[in-house]
């Protein structure tokens, strides 16, 4: 390997940590958004309707 190589070697392994990360924070709040939209949808059924509670509205 050429001194090139090395000193490129532990950028290359942040690089790769960080987008790991990234991508698994990713994973994690997908779901949240997710659930989130469609509370905020229910919420807007519900107003729309003049449910007096949101969680009938939900489906």
């Amino acid at each position: 390997m050429s001194t090139t190589q090395h000193r490129f070697e532990p950028a290359l392994a942040y690089l790769d940590r960080l987008y790991s990360t990234a991508l698994a924070g990713s994973e994690r709040i997908m779901p949240l958004r997710e659930t989130a939209r469609k509370h905020r949808q229910a919420d807007h059924r519900a107003v729309k309707t003049g449910a007096k509670d949101s969680s009938k509205a939900r489906r």
